[in-house]
């Protein structure tokens, strides 16, 4: 359970992929199973202490506050041990989510509301600012304070410089110069002032931390409200990897942005204070430098304008490559039944492909642009200042001119090398922001619906709880004002740059890119607004109490109708739906066509946040065919979901479903979007009657949309739509009367006069095989726990992983870009000697021997910097490439269990949040890493020599000490950073699975509950975050000690020996100048330490699914692999001795042996867990068999590969997968039919006239989910798929469960003709599909338990196909002869 704070109770809202809100029930918490990815779970078993109720940093005094001595328990019980989740505590009250949403969402709301008042009034206000919203909500006094500390250590910098040149003129004058104070106060300024600038900079990074943290974390809690609030119209301008992508990195790229906002503002001033100190030491010659800072202007904003467009360009291909990988990843099975890894490894490579060059051309561009020109500017800068001040002046260039000089370019070198890193960083923030802006701005749902009657009710039924009505309404899914302004002054330039673009497209192949990244558009020639509109003057009134049924053709607007009943399309003109609710804020339950299931216990998708009332419970349970369900289930109810109902049937997710809405008494309104399809014709029965029309839903509304035309005379009331519009209303007689066809003679289940058989659900039911006690409890335990635990490695980053990195880019450019950094800082520290040479000579004339050596050395500084650089973008780009090459590789090699037991926001959080870092900000850390080292070691070894190795007597164990610290410190980050990334994953697993379920969730009315688990995962990972960044600051602090000791160290041994001439004035300047330097180095040392843990972790996980997963069997084994086309010939099937679990659960095939003939047609029926879906799966190797062996043609299908396999057969599934890519590309991703055969399939399924009036017909592209067409011709798209392939072994999985009586015969007349001579194995709920075929096999509970001809199982006695037929219906002349009739059908 999730342990967000040990002083609340656990809480069941967040198991693993999306809550379903916090529990309801009292005992929820002894049946719910969290995930174990999430905090809620510990990561390790050792807890030495319970987590505080407060923060750490909110329960320390103000001393605790400024030294951040509240860590050093927690970082020393992490050099102990891993830490937990449980050692993190809770955020703090800055960074609590709950708290900055109300401070910002709440605000921006009403700012929203404000304008949207003002138009209607006719007024023109300002468009709300985001940014100002987010100033005021966390509080522009807290900014500018952190601000000052900021600038007033910036200013205390300078003051080592002012003691430097103090300290070198009384030196150089033999001691006869007077200092500004006493020299030895000086010494100890020398301590004091670098301790002083590190307090002030510690205090004002964790000011900052929390203000990022804040502006996230209300970014991102305002992206989820938006979410579940954003219209259709809306939906359609975006898509789920765009939205999933700016809630894991535009929100992490402003946060990354805000934590260095302060340096970056500031550095322009610590370069102005550096000039002019500049000024008072050389004079003229400085406007030089700042001669050379001017032209650079020109070129700063050329640069960055470039970077601007590259790294918008390579936001948009990371938006297409997220959405697509998001597809695959829930589209995974039926990319593993097709064989389709390969086309779809291909398409995200190209996609990749084109993501690469944006990011190469960025990588480029900062190479050359920031480091050649940037970069060297510090270093250039000192040459040309002192080749103009030898040429201008009359004066010796002295030591204390030239080291004061230097060491003020040092301090402008942090400046110049942050201020491109910060430049880009403030450009992505300020792309990212724009991005989230625009997403904030997008449509809501509009409120048509009216709590109320309607204004001309005569009869008062209209203003009764469950009445419906609608007059003349008209609806659509699309913004028809936008729509209009789009299609206005359409010219003919625009038509002749869409016939090119469609001649485009019809030539190419879609080359990783999606023709529907974003947003549907609509073509205005071919499209009209009467073409948008979905449902087109309706007008119907629905009496309290009845039930309706809702038929129709494939795509008449039949689930439509519902959408708009519950508030989910776009009004056009003033259509209303009129629904009096009084007061009842739970007056409506929906059951989606595609049953939206949540990560979590079975018992809580039920009761879906709802009060616990066992006896409800039990009744609704009963009522929806579940108790034999969850007594097979290991846990029983407690058994845990997968998500979107992984591991359930589609039958069962139905009646999940189902019970959910009838569980609520307090319902009024029952919306039922075709629940009947997915299940069997005998449970479909016991449904209507003990369901739909039974006991539990008493005194409701109800409307229900069927194809299922027997059950319309048992309903009050019938709707026939067609083409957007109510055809006929009334009821089941009245339109018999009036001659409408409903289409019985299609379906033999059908009849006027039927008596359910009660207890059929019971009979049915074979008995259990008896297990082990014991092994009834260890599966009862994990069942229970489903979804695995996220990896979490323990202690320092593996050098593994760093190998890894280096290896995957190329080791020698690894190597060679740190030798070539050390050997550019090795000529940097040869330039300082030679200036102390210089200046001590004191050479008034003939100085250009000394400045050209001086330039050389300088100059080979530069060069190494470049060839650095460049050879960095290199490693960069080959290592990218190559860790997401792998990674793709080995998610799409993953066996189907993998998907199932791994939420997909997880496996996502890889390839976006992840792959960015490694894209976009570890070798660039890397860098800078190495950049820092070296310096280190050279200011150290320049210290050392000029000190004559005195400075060696305090390095020992001042490393000694830093040592130990960074690395008893490395530890606790390292684990503070993995459980970060743990606590990460949950919140993009329940937002990516919240998107696809916002009708439902906005249905039901838990838009709360839902909401205040996403604030609850915030908070949990916000505790983590904001630790991680403290203790940097925390290191920072101690080790700005050990810095701010050498300065002292240098100055007191030179004061102390200065009688003696110890140390020359030159040698004290330099190793002064590099004490400076050192101390700043050590701080940025130890963040760049921090940055390059935390972003290795990335490539850490990244690592761990690229090389261990356990890949399925290999795609092909060359040997034994069929040629193409050659194999199956026949299509017989022999299946021996077969047995298959999943996972390590129970046997579901139980040495099943069954021999199929070529060519037959097989009906396989069976009670919903007898392994119907089991022996598909098995056939087609997506799970493998325990035991036994299934031949295909006399060939072992084990011994060949899966592609050979796979590619060999075809399916047509339940649930329909489109890919959001034109019609053709979900026909034919291969591009090798032509158009003439795709038209001809399409015919046959009967849907060619509906793709015709689409405005680019083939090239229509298909919205994310293929929501732009309705299930039941989503469901025909892939019928049309799988007919395409011309298999010769085909099975259907209730491949017509969606669609129409009329359709659905003639799809199974056009079955029977195209495979005349193909195997068919038909999955079916209706009876009346299967009683053509040559043999019915039926299974029962894994095992064969009849299988024959129709007829001879309808004439064995005590049959269990014969009951089956029985309780799907009786006639009132009820002979065996009636059901044997059936086989003529």
């Amino acid at each position: 359970m999730e342990n967000v704070s040990p002083s609340e109770p656990p809480s069941e809202s967040g198991t693993a992929g999306v809550a379903s809100g916090p529990s309801s029930s009292p005992t929820a918490s002894d049946t719910s199973v969290a995930s174990n990815e999430h905090p809620k779970t510990k990561i390790s078993d050792v807890n030495s202490h319970d987590t505080p109720d407060t923060s750490y940093e909110d329960a320390s005094n103000c001393f605790g506050v400024w030294t951040l001595s509240y860590l050093t328990p927690l970082l020393q019980l992490g050099g102990k041990r891993p830490l937990q989740i449980d050692d993190v505590g809770q955020p703090s009250r800055a960074d609590r989510a709950d708290l900055a949403y109300a401070r910002v969402g709440v605000m921006w709301e009403e700012m929203v509301k404000t304008k949207k008042e003002a138009v209607k009034r006719g007024e023109e206000p300002p468009e709300p600012d985001l940014f100002s919203v987010l100033l005021n909500g966390y509080g522009r006094n807290k900014v500018i304070y952190a601000f000052s500390l900021y600038i007033i250590s910036a200013v205390l910098q300078f003051g080592p410089v002012v003691i430097l040149n103090d300290l070198v003129v009384h030196f150089q004058s033999n001691y006869e110069s007077p200092t500004l104070i006493n020299l030895w106060v000086e010494v100890v300024l020398l301590f004091v002032l670098p301790v002083a600038v590190s307090f002030l900079q510690s205090r004002h990074n964790c000011i900052m931390a929390h203000l990022s943290v804040f502006v996230r974390t209300a970014l991102s809690t305002m992206l989820y409200k938006k979410a579940l609030t954003v219209s259709a119209a809306g939906r359609l301008q975006t898509s789920t990897g765009q939205v999933v992508n700016m809630m894991s990195n535009d929100t992490a790229q402003l946060q990354r942005f805000l934590q260095f906002m302060g340096f970056f503002f500031v550095a322009p001033l610590q370069i102005v204070i550096a000039l002019v100190m500049i000024y008072q030491q050389i004079g003229n010659a400085t406007w030089v430098g700042v001669a050379v800072m001017i032209v650079l202007v020109p070129v700063n904003m050329i640069v960055f304008t470039v970077v601007n467009k590259y790294r918008r360009l390579a936001i948009k291909h990371t938006d297409s490559r997220v959405k697509m990988i998001n597809e695959v990843l829930n589209g995974i099975r039926i990319l593993k039944f097709y064989a389709w890894e390969k086309p779809f490894r291909k398409e995200i490579s190209n996609i990749r492909e084109e993501e690469m060059q944006a990011l190469t051309k960025l990588a480029y561009v900062q190479a050359v642009g920031f480091s050649m020109i940037l970069l060297s500017v510090p270093i250039i800068q000192p040459i040309l200042v002192f080749l103009t001040y030898i040429a201008t002046s009359d004066e010796p260039l002295d030591s204390a001119r030239a080291f004061t000089t230097v060491a003020l370019f040092n301090i402008m070198r942090f400046p110049f090398a942050f201020l491109p890193m910060g430049f880009l960083q403030y450009l992505q923030a300020r792309i990212a922001f724009c991005r989230l802006v625009r997403y904030m701005h997008l449509p809501e749902l509009g409120e048509y619906v009216v709590n109320g009657a309607h204004p001309e009710d005569t009869d008062g039924t209209g203003s009764i709880s469950g009445s419906v009505v609608m007059k003349n309404c008209s609806f659509t899914w699309s913004d028809l004002i936008k729509y209009k302004e789009s299609t206005e002054g359409t010219t003919n330039k625009k038509k002749v740059g869409k016939k090119k673009e469609k001649k485009k497209s019809m030539k190419k192949r879609t080359k990783g890119k999606s023709e529907t990244d974003a947003v549907i558009e609509v073509d205005a020639e071919t499209s009209s607004l009467s073409d948008l509109i979905i449902l087109k003057g309706v007008s119907l009134k629905i009496n309290p109490g009845s039930l309706v049924a809702v038929i129709g053709p494939v795509g008449s607007g039949k689930s439509s109708l519902l959408s708009s009943i519950l508030g989910e399309m776009e009004p056009i003109g003033d259509s209303k739906v009129y629904l009096p609710t009084n007061g009842n804020e739970r007056h409506v339950s929906y059951c989606a066509q595609t049953p939206w299931i949540v990560n979590n216990t079975v018992r809580e998708n039920i009761l879906f946040s709802r009060k616990f009332d066992q006896s409800r419970y039990d009744e609704v349970v009963a009522a929806a065919a579940l108790s034999d369900d969850l007594a097979i289930l290991p846990a029983g109810d407690a058994t845990e979901i997968g998500e979107r109902g992984i591991n359930l049937s589609g039958g069962q997710k139905a009646r999940v479903a189902l019970a959910r809405a009838l569980y609520s008494k307090e319902a009024g309104l029952l919306l039922l979007d075709d629940p009947l399809s997915a299940v069997d014709s005998h449970v479909g029965e016991h449904l209507f009657e003990e369901c739909i029309n039974g006991p539990v839903a008493t005194g409701m509304t109800r409307i229900l949309v069927t194809h299922r035309v027997h059950f319309l005379p048992r309903c009050d009331a019938v709707i026939v739509m067609d083409g957007g519009k109510i055809v006929h209303f009334g009821s089941y007689d009245e339109l018999k009367e009036q001659g409408v066809d409903f289409g019985e003679e299609e379906n033999s289940e059908g009849e006027e006069e039927m008596v359910p058989v009660k207890g059929s659900e019971e009979a049915a039911v074979a008995p259990l095989v008896t297990i082990d006690q014991k092994e009834k409890a260890r599966q009862k335990e994990k069942g229970k726990n489903l979804i695995t635990e996220e990896e979490k490695e323990e202690g320092e980053v593996e050098s593994r992983a760093y190998s890894r990195y280096a290896n995957a880019g190329g080791s020698c450019l690894f190597a060679g870009f740190i030798l070539v950094q050390g050997g550019g800082r090795a000529f940097e520290v040869l330039s300082t000697f030679w200036l102390a040479y210089w200046a001590e000579m004191e050479i008034t004339n003939d100085s250009n021997y000394y400045i050209n050596v001086y330039a050389f050395l300088s100059m080979m500084g530069v060069v190494a910097l470049t060839v650095r650089s460049i050879m960095m973008a290199v490693h960069r780009l080959r290592a990218s490439r190559t860790i997401h090459a792998q990674l793709t590789n080995s998610v799409l090699r993953a066996p189907v269990a993998f998907f199932d037991v791994t939420p997909i926001g997880r496996v996502l959080n890889r390839f976006a949040a992840d792959m960015d870092k490694i894209d976009l900000e570890l070798t660039n850390s890397l860098s800078q890493g190495v950049n820092t080292l070296w310096q280190v070691v050279g200011a150290i070894g320049a210290i050392s020599m000029a000190t004559k190795g005195m400075f060696l007597v305090p390095l020992v164990p001042l490393s000694f000490m830093y040592y130990k610290i960074q690395k008893w410190f490395r530890r606790s980050s390292a684990n503070l950073q993995r459980v970060t990334s743990v606590t990460n994953s949950p919140i993009f697993t329940d937002f990516s699975q919240m998107l696809s379920g916002t009708s439902t969730i906005r249905a039901y009315r838990t838009e709360k509950q839902f909401f205040e688990q996403c604030i609850k995962s915030f908070n949990v990972h916000n505790a983590s975050y904001t630790l991680v960044q403290l203790a940097n600051n925390w290191l920072g602090l101690r080790l700005d000690f050990l810095g701010g000791f050498i300065s002292f160290f240098i100055g007191a041994i030179s004061v102390g020996l200065k009688g003696n001439n110890f140390i020359s004035a030159g040698w004290l300047g330099l190793a002064l100048s590099y004490s400076i330097e050192v101390t700043g180095f050590l701080k940025h040392g130890v963040r760049m330490i921090a940055t390059i843990e935390e972003q290795m972790t990335s490539v850490e996980r990244v690592l761990h699914y690229a090389d261990n997963i356990e890949p399925e069997a290999p795609e092909t084994i060359p040997d034994k692999d069929p040629k193409e086309g050659t194999w199956p010939k026949v299509g017989a099937v022999e299946i021996t001795n077969a047995s298959m679990r999943y996972r390590d659960g129970p046997l579901v095939l139980r040495d099943l042996s069954v021999s199929i003939q070529g060519g037959e047609k097989i009906g396989v029926v069976g009670r919903t867990g007898s392994g119907k879906s089991s022996l598909m799966i098995v056939l087609f190797r997506i799970t493998e068999l325990s035991n036994g062996i299934i031949s295909i043609d006399d060939i072992d299908t084990a011994t060949v590969g899966t592609n050979a396999l796979r590619s060999s057969l075809s399916i047509i599934p339940q649930e329909p997968v489109l890919f959001s890519n034109t019609v053709r590309y979900n026909l034919d991703p291969f591009y090798d039919k032509t158009e003439e055969e795709l038209w001809t399939v399409l015919e046959k399924v009967q849907l060619a006239d509906a793709i015709k009036a689409l405005p680019s017909t083939l090239n229509e592209p298909v919205a994310e989910g293929g929501e732009n067409f309705s299930q039941g011709q989503r469901q025909l798209i892939c019928i049309a798929r799988a007919l395409l392939r011309k298999p010769r072994i085909l099975v259907m999985d209730e491949a017509t469960a969606s669609i129409d009586n009329e359709t659905d015969a003639l799809i199974q007349k056009m079955i029977r003709e195209n495979f005349r001579e193909a195997t068919v194995l038909t999955i079916a709920h209706r009876l009346n599909t299967i009683m053509d075929s040559d043999k019915i096999l039926v299974l029962d509970n894994g095992k064969l338990a009849e299988f024959d001809t129709p007829s001879v199982l309808l004439d064995k006695q005590d049959g269990i196909f014969k009951a089956m037929v029985a309780k799907s219906m009786v006639r009132k002349s009820g002979s065996s002869n009636s059901l044997r009739a059936l086989t003529a059908v």
